[in-house]
C-alpha cells in the first residue's frame, strides 16, 4: 500500500467485509482495522484501540471520532505491516452511499504493533 490510489484501492475491495463487520458491532460505533497483509478486519472500541496509537493520532481520532458519528460515517485505519503504514478513511455507514475517502497518512506517528494486543 503505497499510493492514495492503493490505499483507495484496498479499502474500496474489502468495504462489503467491514461493513459487514461494523454491522455486528454497531450499536457500540466501533473503530474498524483491516490488517495488511493478513487481510484481517478488527472492530475496536474507540478507547481500546486509541491505547494502541501514539498521543498525536490520539489526538486525531479524538476529534474526528465524533465528528465521524455524528455525520453517520465509519473510522477505519488500514494498517500494512509490511511497508509499515498506517492510514485512516471515513467513509458513510450505509452500504449505497458513494464512497467520500477523507485519507491521512499516520505512518510518521506510528508505533510498532504488537499481536498479543490482537483479539
Amino acid at each position: 500500500m503505497r499510493t492514495a490510489d492503493d490505499f483507495r484501492d484496498t479499502v474500496a475491495f474489502y468495504r462489503a467485509e467491514i461493513q459487514f463487520l461494523y454491522d455486528q458491532f454497531a450499536d457500540k460505533n466501533p473503530v474498524m482495522e483491516l490488517s495488511l497483509p493478513s487481510r484481517k478486519i478488527y472492530a475496536y472500541p474507540c478507547s481500546e484501540y486509541l491505547k494502541m496509537l501514539s498521543k498525536r493520532d490520539q489526538e486525531f481520532v479524538k476529534k474526528e471520532y465524533p465528528a465521524a458519528i455524528a455525520k453517520n460515517r465509519m473510522i477505519v485505519f488500514v494498517r500494512d505491516n509490511e511497508t509499515r503504514t498506517l492510514k485512516s478513511a471515513s467513509f458513510p455507514m450505509e452500504p449505497g452511499d458513494r464512497v467520500e475517502y477523507e485519507i491521512r497518512d499516520l505512518t510518521k506517528g506510528m508505533r510498532k504493533h504488537r499481536s498479543g494486543r490482537r483479539r
